[in-house]
């Protein structure tokens, strides 16, 4: 009848604790994920440095793009004297269109390597003063002007601002990187603290069915105590058994408590909002044996990936460098055309040209920075090689870790089991006198932290292959 008490005892006051449980909105995995993206403020914070980078790079691109600007102006030239026939000399009227008097109108089309202009001044009325300028000083003149410039080569494929413009889409594709490494990383957190949760309501309920198996039996040491069957030590041990089963349901409240806080955080909602989570499936791992997992990370680490593209930048600092010592070679062209209105004349002028600037001396720096960028690039490989050993242990310590962890599982919970057939039988060993109530009472609370340590091991074994799986890249 007693063991009837005690069974009963136990059932309602673990039923009690899993009905306020139940009676909570309960969270799955993914939505926590999916709360931790959509609201979290790590989440806004990546994504805002990855936009920031998008449009620097962008910007770069801007820069090395063609642009057209239009310009027109307007203005009145007066000859103070005229000394022969200057003014009216051609091959210097030519270049004079922009000195003329009237309005001026201009296109110009650019890029770094590239420039393109062309200019108008469409009507140009006689000068103020013609009474000396000689011929044709009267007449109406339209001017037009087109020139071409053009950067054929000068140290790198497009110029340095092109050279720009591949370091910071390199840079980019870094912090692209870079973010999924810090979302995969949000999300290792945010399952670590879902698990913690789960973790803390699995170890409560355990910890208020202790606590319910200790009260009855306490009522039973204290009902044969005042039949003088049990001793006051007996009592007072029992006492004391359900006093410590007491402060580990409170302490496992605070536990839950604050591991909800944490989750909430990640999620960016109330941190006091009150809800439960579901038991999470198992995390799997795609790797069947260590050498693949080892072979999945090396392949799939974003440290790996961020050092290959610092080598890449590197590459394109070398190039630059090593373009200082070759020649800029470069193209001009043009046409000047002088329209008269009056006399229904013109004029024009050709010209081309090639330009090549070689660097003669420079003390020694283009070759210091050759230098400085090879010994950079070694350094970046012998990272590289460090890291990679670095992984692989990584990996092999993870590993191991999870099997151990798992075997810790079930041994843990063989363990607990035992302890519970040992208060079974205590129990009656106790009734026909074989045992003493101390060795039941000693039995109770090891079948107690039993159980408590069996719910730990299956929350590290999870957090292990987490951890496996964070070491290779997911």
């Amino acid at each position: 009848m007693k063991r009837m008490v005690v069974v009963l005892l136990a059932c309602v006051t673990s039923g009690s604790a899993l009905f306020a449980q139940e009676s909570l909105p309960v969270i799955t995995l993914q939505q926590t994920i999916d709360a931790a993206l959509a609201n979290g403020d790590n989440w806004k914070i990546l994504q805002g440095n990855l936009a920031a980078t998008r449009a620097g790079h962008y910007e770069n691109v801007s820069k090395n793009s063609l642009g057209l600007s239009a310009s027109a102006s307007a203005g009145y030239n007066e000859a103070l004297y005229n000394n022969g026939t200057l003014l009216s000399n051609k091959s210097t009227t030519l270049g004079a269109v922009s000195t003329t008097q009237g309005g001026a109108v201009g296109l110009d089309l650019a890029s770094p390597l590239t420039s393109v202009s062309v200019s108008a001044n469409p009507y140009s009325p006689p000068f103020g003063n013609t009474s000396n300028l000689g011929p044709g000083s009267g007449d109406l003149i339209t001017g037009l002007d087109l020139s071409v410039s053009q950067i054929l080569w000068n140290g790198y494929p497009g110029g340095p601002t092109k050279a720009t413009v591949d370091k910071s889409f390199l840079n980019l594709q870094g912090q692209e990187l870079s973010t999924e490494s810090g979302r995969l990383d949000l999300i290792y957190q945010v399952k670590q603290a879902y698990y913690a949760m789960f973790t803390a309501v699995e170890d409560l309920d355990s910890k208020n069915q202790v606590l319910a198996r200790q009260n009855a039996l306490l009522d039973q040491i204290t009902a044969i105590y005042n039949l003088q069957q049990a001793s006051a030590v007996d009592l007072k041990t029992a006492q004391i058994n359900a006093h410590s089963a007491d402060i580990d349901v409170r302490t496992a409240e605070h536990t839950l408590r604050l591991a909800r806080i944490r989750l909430s955080i990640l999620m960016g909602i109330q941190s006091d909002k009150q809800y439960t989570v579901a038991q999470p499936a198992s995390e799997q791992v795609p790797a069947g044996t260590l050498e693949e997992a080892i072979s999945v990370a090396l392949n799939r680490r974003v440290d790996l990936k961020l050092i290959e593209l610092s080598r890449r930048s590197n590459a394109v600092d070398l190039a630059l460098a090593r373009g200082l010592a070759t020649p800029t070679v470069s193209v001009v062209g043009g046409v000047d055309m002088l329209i008269d209105n009056t006399a229904n004349t013109y004029a024009g002028l050709a010209n081309a040209g090639v330009k090549i600037a070689m660097p003669v001396l420079d003390a020694g720096a283009a070759q210091n920075l050759v230098d400085q960028s090879t010994r950079l690039d070694e350094v970046y490989q012998v990272q590289m090689s460090q890291l990679e050993k670095s992984i692989a242990a990584d990996v092999q310590d993870a590993w191991e870790s999870m099997e151990l962890a798992k075997e810790k599982v079930d041994l843990d919970q063989e363990t607990a089991q035992n302890d519970d057939l040992l208060v079974e039988v205590y129990k009656i060993q106790r009734e026909q006198g074989t045992a003493s109530t101390q060795d039941l009472l000693t039995a109770s609370v090891n079948a107690a932290t039993a159980h408590s340590q069996a719910v730990q091991a299956e929350a590290a074994a999870e957090l292990a292959v987490l951890q496996l799986l964070n070491v290779m890249g997911y």
